[in-house]
């Protein structure tokens, strides 16, 4: 809920593993924006985290909204699983936004889309460097099939199995049960440890930075 120089945000999510991931990310980045504009003072709070039993796309972010009435913005997540954001903001997102603007239920109003192109999986290969480390191998990234530029990521079709990938090659001469491993553990070590920086290379991620700022403008928390 608000409470003075507070940032208060909810999130609703596609997947249990994109609730690994998002939080960190998003609770990292808005403290970045806020200390971009010099509002260091205001503390983000931990986010809090709504899940919706399975409706039509349109009726999940409504009820999302009517959970996160009284906090600042609702973040929205949906991956694109196409070559850009458009057709899953188009279809998955504006709908829902629109019943919520329309509605006169108490609901939360700042709705912020986060669709990364094709996956959230994309976003964790953009970060190599701790991708290698959690995974624990001195592999080059060449043989293990990750881009060295963040800004090419969104290029790779199916980034999940890319991941999934990336770890069966640093594990291919250790034991099946290691080779077997999921790639599960990954998300919330990376959420807390990525490089925004190395991440801000990437179009969608940008995307997101650009509309929290307005976000907050909107809200009044920065100028």
């Amino acid at each position: 809920m608000v409470r003075m120089g507070t940032l208060s945000l909810a999130l609703y999510c596609e997947g249990s593993t994109d609730e690994q991931f998002i939080p960190p990310v998003a609770m990292e980045t808005a403290r970045r924006v806020l200390a971009k504009h010099k509002r260091s003072d205001i503390e983000v709070l931990s986010i809090r985290l709504i899940r919706v039993k399975k409706k039509s796309r349109l009726e999940a972010i409504l009820q999302a909204a009517r959970e996160a009435y009284g906090y600042h913005a609702l973040l929205i997540h949906s991956d694109a699983d196409s070559p850009t954001p458009d057709k899953a903001k188009r279809e998955r997102y504006d709908p829902g936004h629109s019943a919520v603007q329309s509605t006169n239920e108490a609901v939360c109003k700042n709705l912020l889309p986060i669709i990364p192109v094709q996956a959230i999986e994309a976003w964790m290969l953009a970060d190599y460097e701790l991708l290698l480390a959690e995974i624990g191998t001195s592999m080059d990234i060449h043989e293990l099939g990750i881009p060295e530029k963040a800004s090419q990521v969104e290029a790779i079709t199916k980034p999940k199995q890319r991941l999934k990938e990336v770890v069966q090659r640093a594990y291919a001469s250790r034991s099946k049960r290691q080779r077997d491993t999921d790639i599960d553990f990954l998300y919330e070590a990376m959420g807390e440890k990525i490089n925004l920086d190395r991440l801000n290379n990437v179009p969608s991620y940008k995307q997101f930075v650009t509309d929290l700022t307005m976000t907050l403008k909107t809200l009044n928390l920065i100028q």
